[in-house]
């Protein structure tokens, strides 16, 4: 491995963040191996979600965002070859959702900001998450436009 491997993966997070946003559903799930290990932790350190299939976490990844609109952006990576055709890679990451406004005329959101924690792995078929953690340090929700 070398600095191609780093620039494949860097490329394949940016993939993650606009699959993600734009709804590719079957393209961001191939980002990932079909066993892979996903736990999500709330600011508190709280576990929010767990899955160890892909299938089951783009579906609710597809269930939560469709009918949002987001962004999601990663910045700083820190990225660290291991043996054995392996990647560790941290991002410090930032998201925005904006739900459908609500019966009553509320318009919800969420602003996060956390860092996630990855393992990618080359098994032939290109870069793939064997492992990721999100963990977030800020999670802002807010509620506009409710009526009265």
């Amino acid at each position: 491995m070398n600095a191609t491997a780093i620039e494949q993966v860097r490329a394949g997070k940016a993939r993650y963040c606009r699959f993600l946003d734009t709804k590719q559903w079957s393209d961001f799930a191939e980002l990932f191996m079909p066993e892979v290990h996903v736990l999500v932790f709330g600011p508190d350190g709280e576990k929010v979600a767990a899955f160890d299939h892909r299938d089951a976490f783009v579906r609710s990844a597809r269930e939560f965002l469709s009918d949002a609109r987001s962004i999601h952006q990663v910045h700083n990576d820190e990225l660290v070859l291991l043996p054995h055709g392996e990647i560790a890679a941290t991002w410090s990451m930032e998201d925005y959702i904006v739900f459908p406004p609500t019966p009553d005329g509320a318009s919800p959101s969420v602003h996060g900001y956390g860092y996630y924690h990855e393992r990618w792995v080359e098994r032939g078929e290109g870069w793939r998450i064997a492992s990721l953690e999100l963990r977030r340090t800020i999670l802002e929700t807010t509620v506009t436009g409710r009526a009265s």
